[in-house]
């Protein structure tokens, strides 16, 4: 039967897809995507879409709920896109995550044969988040579940498809409870007030972002309302109530953008009370290891998952104290330091100057002197560098015996260049390690690096940093192939 849109069916979910859409194929093996659908469900579904190798529906009716169902938690389930696999049970989320990487690596890396270990789970499957970031909109997605007859003013999470569209986040179970009566104490206030939102139409307006960052181990508190421009007493005002009905917070900084993009990013930025940084530890078996993070820092956003990701890492990398490791996109510094006590020397490279700044300070705080780190463009540096020398590698007047360096690699989501990648495939290191959020960009690059046939994967682990989403962290170890 050929299907048209509008058309209704009843079918199986037989599996879910990267994006946490149930996957349904007919019997001819047509497949259709339906959202808040799970594995197991019987549904009734209304064509929404037909493309030539694929449909998409909306599901109207769940006939028989699957036992991998599970009841979500939050409120704005279905609406906002933060949390789409709230609605399977845990285990499944880790199992579909293990799938998501072994489909990533044979579809688009080519990859037969590959053995992809079952995801670490996380500690803490809700409130594991130690950063969250909230926009400021006068476009409010207006939800019947909510406060749908206020005022035309939003805090909350994007609605996902809409560049504008913001939801009213009342309660989130992603970062704590305290989170969420922040961000609520914040809406009303500036709501109560009437002060304006910036519009990215016309550039102007006040109120553009907060951000909360909430450490594991220590309990440091940031808020960081990022503003148009710095209006002194309002933003006084927010602070002394703030402070007393959040004695929690431990610093409050107040941010100014004046970029026209919808980044939430400070040229300026104003400590109005704390240190205008927070504490966060990472600890290995022997070790505790402290890291200050500033307003914009980046550090990895589940602390104690960045722990297993880094100690899967060391034991992938077979790391010894002769080893020298080049840290690429070392960012502030956590990996770096994590491995520190395990290798001869680091070395770490990253573009964006801040960052090496931040990871500097955090080995001196950390009493490390084996750790070095360069601003410099990655691709730049593996030319300059020379890493295509078979015995030996020249750096800072010193020589490293090529056998003892190994590579540990942590891009961002969009991976690396292809001329990064092609570097790499001619070089013969005894371990790359290769860090991704993104399994298909990493997928897609451990392809070309192999593709010479200097490296092979090794072995595979992927580390569940995001439960209740979609996305999963993978690390994968190369190893030289001859």
């Amino acid at each position: 039967m050929e299907l048209k849109k509008n058309d209704e069916l009843t079918a199986k979910v037989n599996s879910i897809s990267s994006e946490g859409k149930g996957i349904t194929r007919t019997e001819g093996g047509f497949v259709i995507f339906s959202s808040n659908t799970v594995p197991g469900d019987i549904v009734k579904l209304k064509i929404r879409k037909i493309k030539k190798n694929y449909g998409e529906a909306d599901l109207i009716e769940i006939l028989k709920k699957s036992d991998n169902r599970a009841e979500p938690r939050c409120r704005h389930f279905g609406i906002c896109g933060g949390c789409k696999m709230q609605n399977i049970d845990y285990s499944l989320q880790l199992r579909i995550k293990s799938e998501i990487v072994k489909s990533a690596f044979e579809k688009i890396g080519g990859f037969g044969n590959i053995t992809v270990e079952p995801a670490i789970a996380s500690a803490n499957s809700y409130f594991y988040r130690n950063k969250m970031e909230f926009s400021f909109s006068e476009d409010k997605w207006l939800d019947k579940k909510t406060e749908e007859n206020k005022k035309n003013f939003a805090l909350g999470l994007h609605i996902p498809k809409f560049h504008s569209k913001i939801l009213d986040i009342i309660e989130c179970y992603l970062q704590s409870e305290l989170s969420s009566r922040i961000v609520n104490f914040t809406r009303d206030f500036f709501r109560s007030g009437n002060i304006s939102i910036y519009s990215i139409k016309t550039h102007s307006g006040f109120l553009r972002f907060l951000i909360i960052r909430q450490s594991y181990y220590t309990e440091d508190i940031m808020v960081n309302l990022i503003t148009g421009y710095h209006e002194k007493e309002i933003i006084k005002e927010y602070a002394a109530l703030l402070r007393n009905q959040f004695p929690e917070v431990t610093t409050f900084i107040n941010s100014v953008s004046k970029k026209k993009a919808q980044v939430a990013s400070g040229d300026e930025t104003y400590t109005i009370y704390g240190k205008g940084c927070i504490e966060e530890n990472i600890k290995t078996e022997n070790k505790n290891f402290s890291f200050e993070i500033s307003p914009f820092s980046f550090f990895q956003t589940n602390t104690k998952q960045a722990e297993k990701i880094y100690s899967t890492a060391v034991n992938f990398a077979e790391l010894t104290k002769i080893d020298t490791v080049f840290d690429l996109y070392s960012g502030t510094g956590s990996i770096s330091v994590f491995i520190s006590d395990y290798v001869n020397k680091v070395i770490g490279a990253e573009a964006i100057e801040e960052s090496v700044e931040d990871a500097r300070k955090n080995a001196i705080r950390n009493n490390i002197t084996n750790c070095e780190f360069i601003k410099t463009d990655i691709r730049d540096f593996l030319k300059r560098t020379n890493f295509k020398e078979t015995d030996f590698l020249e750096f800072g007047g010193k020589r490293f015996e090529k056998d003892r360096i190994k590579i540990i690699l942590d891009p961002p989501r969009s991976g690396l260049h292809p001329e990064i990648c092609r570097i790499l495939s001619e070089t013969n290191f005894s371990k790359i390690i290769y860090i991704s959020c993104n399994p298909s960009t990493q997928a897609r690059d451990i392809k070309i690096i192999c593709e010479n046939g200097n490296y092979k994967i090794d072995k595979m682990q992927p580390v569940d940093m995001f439960p209740q989403t979609y996305h999963i962290e993978n690390v994968v170890s190369l190893k030289r192939a001859l």
